[in-house]
């Protein structure tokens, strides 16, 4: 499991723990145990305060690591634990209890949009061109086949006609002039530094296994895009996928790409 999605998920996970945290303080005042309430906050002065800290920093450091431009639910997200956290630290203080029933709604949202990474809270669908599938499986292992059947997905966030039409072309059109050719160098080599490419680059958003799926990425277990699909994909990025070919060389995008073809 890459760093990456290790961070990811510690981001979560505090950002549930404060949650919780900020419920149950919200329950005992709502519940008129106020002796209760002293207690419980008296005991944990500095949790609120720590687990902010940690929301942030840690959903800072992933806008940092992030491959290309980070997404816009990440930056809204931020957006709004900046403003959120504060204001729901200073109702519970003040034991403002209009305001600290707004705060929980807006931090549900908020780890709503974290856990979905998406502001509408829900993670995109993939529908195949004529299909309601949620990514087809291959019915005969052919990485190279074409056409690249999973660039077809005509309710892809942000990939529009214009798009998908001009990844077929290019692909098409490569594959003509330019068919994949057999690695020169060992392919164990190949498959282990394009898996640590591969974590490093890609398994923030596809996750260590190809399935994870976040802002919108293919499932690459049931992807038969093909090698030169791939390969311009991962080049010239595609909808909200960014480009590497500024960030990697020509090798190790084939690296990365020949990884990704063994995730089924």
């Amino acid at each position: 499991m890459s760093f990456s999605v290790l961070l990811l998920r510690l981001h979560l996970l505090v950002l549930l723990a404060f949650l919780l945290f900020y419920a149950t303080k919200a329950a005992l005042l709502f519940l008129g145990r106020q002796e209760d309430l002293r207690n419980l906050r008296a005991r944990t002065r500095i949790v609120d305060s720590l687990l902010g800290l940690l929301i942030l920093g840690s959903g800072l450091w992933l806008v940092a690591l992030y491959p290309g431009d980070a997404p816009r639910w990440l930056w809204v997200e931020l957006g709004l634990a900046v403003v959120l956290l504060p204001l729901a630290i200073a109702a519970m203080r003040r034991q403002y209890k209009p305001g600290i029933a707004c705060m929980l709604l807006g931090l549900l949202y908020l780890y709503g949009v974290a856990q979905a990474g998406s502001l509408t809270l829900q993670r995109p669908s993939r529908r195949v061109a004529g299909t309601a599938a949620l990514g087809r499986p291959e019915t005969t292992p052919t990485p190279d086949a074409a056409p690249p059947v999973d660039t077809l997905f005509d309710d892809e966030p942000g990939l529009s006609e214009a798009e998908t039409a001009a990844l077929q072309a290019a692909t098409a059109n490569a594959a003509i002039a330019s068919p994949p050719a057999e690695p020169e160098t060992d392919g164990e080599g190949i498959l282990a530094d394009g898996k640590a490419l591969f974590n490093k680059n890609c398994a923030v958003c596809h996750g260590a296994n190809g399935r994870l799926g976040l802002n919108g990425a293919h499932d690459l277990s049931k992807s038969n895009l093909n090698t030169t699909g791939r390969v311009y994909m991962v080049t010239q990025g595609l909808g909200k996928m960014p480009a590497f070919k500024d960030k990697l060389t020509t090798a190790q995008i084939q690296q990365v790409v020949a990884y990704s073809l063994t995730l089924k």
